[in-house]
């Protein structure tokens, strides 16, 4: 813009008067304000980190693996990177660590991890265990009686150590008539097969391991309906900081379990596919997979064996008992239903 307005002024120096040409202020002024109102400052949109979820082979937790083939998670807007692992236990401590923003684990171990960290929420409910969970053993192990003065694996001071216990007393036993040492699920069929162990309790596709190596099945969570939910659980600070993104993902979860029960075969491949396995070794058998409308029942307060509020209970009493965590869990502050709250609502 070209400036047309100036005016003449002077000033005395010495003797002598001086005539300078001076930009009119007031001009000068008007230009600015102009500039400034036809400017709108808009800052820098920063695009969020994709969230970091981890997972491992436990069916129910497959649907990530489906979410991110099909491209649910993009559909509805938001970025995920997965981790696929099958070291429970380093799972539980690198989540609790801070290195993921969500994870997939059985209830009884966000339990435990919760009892270190406070600062970890329940969003859903993957699904129930109703048979996929077993106790396996040796061939010669005929039946539970047997275990007496034996070597059991299980996750200590988990959701495993409360299912055999669970099992031993409704055989007659207690945990004082076997000796429990700790072993992750996947390291049961290589120790029974060594003798290291004489029985262990894992889930699929580990039991299938184990009896296609001439062991046996002894007991299985279809006799202890609702003792094992599986869950998605996130920081707490990611849920408070990045609530849009959290919901997104529980949308597309729900999308991917929709989708995975009405294409069980097609779903089974695109997740082998991911995981690089035969679609064979996928099965759904003993695993009552949630969706939204599962969800909002199982997160209804309640005293049966549906509700995640009773079952948490459970676990606190029984971790607080065996000195698994130093205080009671806060099972209001660890279930979360307020994303399957908004879903419900659309």
């Amino acid at each position: 813009m070209k400036l047309s307005r100036w005016f003449w002024g002077s000033f005395r120096v010495g003797n002598r008067r001086i005539k300078v040409k001076i930009l009119s202020l007031f001009f000068l002024s008007l230009l600015v304000l102009i500039s400034c109102k036809n400017v709108t400052l808009t800052p820098p949109k920063t695009e969020s980190p994709p969230l970091k979820v981890a997972y491992n082979a436990w069916p129910g937790f497959l649907p990530v693996a489906l979410a991110q083939e099909k491209g649910f998670f993009a559909q509805q807007g938001v970025k995920v990177e997965t981790f696929y692992s099958e070291d429970t236990m380093a799972q539980m401590a690198d989540f609790g660590a801070g290195n993921y923003d969500g994870v997939t684990l059985a209830m009884g171990s966000i339990g435990i991890v919760s009892g270190k960290n406070p600062d970890v929420q329940i969003i859903f409910a993957t699904d129930r265990s109703a048979g996929a969970d077993a106790i396996v053993a040796q061939s010669n192990i005929t039946s539970v009686a047997d275990l007496k003065g034996k070597t059991i694996g299980t996750g200590l001071g988990g959701f495993g150590e409360l299912f055999v216990a669970t099992m031993l007393e409704k055989n007659g036993l207690t945990t004082d008539d076997v000796t429990l040492i700790n072993v992750d699920g996947d390291k049961i069929p290589a120790q029974i097969k060594s003798g290291e162990i004489q029985a262990g309790q894992t889930w699929e596709p580990y039991v299938s391991q184990v009896v296609k190596s001439g062991g046996r099945t002894l007991f299985t969570s279809d006799k202890t309906p609702g003792l094992i939910p599986d869950v998605m659980a996130f920081r707490g600070i990611v849920v408070r900081e990045r609530p849009e993104d959290v919901r997104a993902f529980a949308r597309a979860w729900f999308q991917a379990v929709d989708y995975w029960k009405a294409n069980l075969k097609e779903g089974n491949e695109l997740i082998a596919k991911v995981l690089k396995i035969s679609p064979e070794t996928i099965s759904l058998e003993g695993v009552e997979l949630l969706n939204l409308n599962d969800n909002l029942k199982t997160f209804t307060p309640g005293n049966t064996t549906d509700s995640l509020y009773h079952t948490a209970q459970l676990y606190s009493n029984f971790y607080i008992r065996t000195g698994g965590i130093a205080r009671p869990l806060e099972i209001n502050k660890l279930l979360n239903a307020a994303f399957l709250k908004a879903l419900q609502k659309g």
